[in-house]
């Protein structure tokens, strides 16, 4: 017997920035997957989406204006007239625009986690406050631990290119 597949408990997401990149990454696996069907089954694919803001994405294969017409109107599709060189180069440049959209959710989530780790980093760590703060808002004691800890990196460094010697 099948086993029966678990989707974990989908729900409306509060948070509108985690909203919005939860909808950018699906958006990018929805047309992928677009794509690839219609590369593996030649099939004519239209896919719309329109988002909070109201803004539109959409995905679509060069024939597929018959599949919008017909759906305007109500009546099925008409043939359609496409080489197969300009469905192939269709489906290279689909599947290279899908990738590039795939690394761009990819690279802000590098970035977004980057910058959360280092305000994680400047809240928590002692030394943070050396990096990110001002000197002003340092006290006489701070001042010195701060001169102590550049003159231990001074003199590691120093141990360190002397060995390069």
């Amino acid at each position: 017997m099948p086993r029966k597949v678990r989707r974990p408990k989908v729900r409306f997401i509060d948070d509108e920035r985690e909203r919005s990149l939860t909808f950018s990454k699906h958006r990018s696996r929805i047309f992928m997957a677009a794509s690839d069907l219609t590369t593996l089954t030649g099939v004519r694919v239209v896919v719309v989406l329109e988002s909070e803001n109201e803004s539109f994405s959409s995905f679509g294969t060069l024939e597929a204006d018959p599949i919008i017409d017909a759906l305007l109107r109500g009546d099925a599709p008409t043939i359609f007239c496409t080489s197969e060189e300009q469905k192939a180069k269709i489906t290279s440049l689909q599947n290279e625009l899908f990738q590039l959209e795939k690394d761009k959710v990819i690279e802000e989530k590098v970035n977004n986690d980057s910058m959360m780790q280092g305000k994680d980093i400047k809240e928590t760590s002692r030394m943070a406050k050396y990096v990110f703060g001002k000197i002003g808002d340092l006290d006489a004691t701070e001042l010195c631990e701060m001169y102590l800890e550049l003159s231990k990196i001074k003199k590691d460094i120093n141990n360190r290119l002397s060995g390069w010697d």
